[in-house]
């Protein structure tokens, strides 16, 4: 049994889809599984214990490219079992091209219920669980499967820790005129994609309160991506203007030095604070006590985008009452903007509490 999964979007969702590899293997232990992601997710899936291979595609590729390279995994792998779980659904065509036997997933688009011979048509926005029980449910479709197999499993990266990162890392604080050996606190207050986020003005508050709480004692890592520079602004500001955060607050762009290093300098953070984004999952799967700001709309709420792991994991939501399923209704909600409504309080007590176990 050879199983591709297609997965090629965010780290978020590839982090949630995890499971399904690992379902498979306790059910079918010589199974042979590959992962199809995007090539900014290929770090995470290094030495997977429950994947065997991984392929992926680089969404600024031409079309035609892609359409090769999808070929020429297909001709690589021969899968006899094909799962479309989310992002470019070029291999779908693929698969049905190629006549996969066993072609599952989710049926969202028309292209898919063509290319699909045992897809499922999911409705993910009414949010009746979590994504990884989405993702898991997709497995039902085999026969050998039972309900009491489609369990929710906890994501797993298996880390490699290279002091090499942290030793750049230390040297990159020294640069900046930081201390590079305070203990850290990472704040990823940018995301991706359409979901609601806390204001960038709280989060300099934020960093301002537990600097002047802790005074000498934490560094305080602002991490980001280029396309993040948006919700920086007032952060760099409120630093800028503050003698005493220069000296305790670094802006980490984690896309410099790659995934790999970003994780591994993540994976020594004393705490972690982000909102619903890539980022606060790779947080929960390496264990990195956290408090995580999400939205009140349907599809975009912790009942599904929660984030797993082993270690504290704390959620916060404003305290409204949502109407919306999909999109926020803006100035025709009697809450908006409702995301103010968490108060920089709130989220303080929060990390003090994680700080102070």
């Amino acid at each position: 049994m050879k199983v591709l999964i297609n997965r090629s979007d965010a780290i978020g969702d590839n982090i949630l889809t995890m499971p399904m590899a690992e379902a498979l293997k306790l059910k079918f232990p010589d199974a042979e599984i590959a992962i199809l992601t995007s090539f900014i997710c290929r770090d995470i899936y290094k030495d997977h214990p429950f994947i065997d291979k991984v392929y992926f595609l680089n969404k600024k590729e031409s079309y035609p490219r892609k359409l090769r390279k999808c070929f020429q995994i297909f001709d690589d792998f021969k899968p006899s079992h094909y799962f479309y779980a989310g992002g470019s659904q070029t291999p779908n065509f693929v698969a049905w091209f190629n006549r996969v036997n066993f072609r599952g997933g989710i049926k969202s688009r028309i292209g898919s219920f063509i290319t699909l011979n045992k897809g499922v048509r999911q409705r993910r926005s009414q949010v009746s669980g979590h994504e990884i029980e989405y993702n898991n449910e997709l497995l039902a479709e085999l026969t050998e499967f039972e309900k009491k197999d489609l369990q929710v499993l906890a994501p797993k990266i298996n880390l490699t820790r290279k002091q090499e990162y942290i030793k750049k890392f230390k040297e990159l604080l020294s640069s900046k005129n930081l201390d590079p050996n305070r203990e850290y606190i990472v704040i990823h207050p940018g995301m991706t994609g359409h979901t609601l986020n806390w204001p960038s003005g709280n989060y300099a508050e934020l960093i301002k309160r537990l600097s002047l709480k802790y005074n000498d004692k934490y560094n305080y890592i602002v991490s980001f991506t280029p396309s993040d520079n948006l919700y920086l602004t007032q952060i760099r500001e409120a630093v800028s203007q503050d003698e005493q955060l220069k000296k305790c607050t670094l802006f980490f762009d984690g896309s410099v030095e790659g995934l790999e290093s970003y994780m591994n300098i993540l994976s020594h953070a004393k705490a972690f604070l982000g909102p619903s984004t890539g980022t606060t999952h790779l947080a929960a799967v390496l264990n990195v006590p956290l408090v995580g700001i999400y939205s009140p709309i349907k599809a975009q709420s912790s009942i599904r985008w929660a984030p797993i792991g082993k270690n504290t994991i704390d959620v916060v939501n404003p305290d409204v009452v949502c109407g919306e399923e999909v999109k926020c209704a803006k100035q025709a909600c009697p809450y908006f903007p409702c995301m103010d409504k968490i108060e920089v309080e709130d989220i303080f007590n929060k990390l003090i509490t994680i700080l102070e176990k």
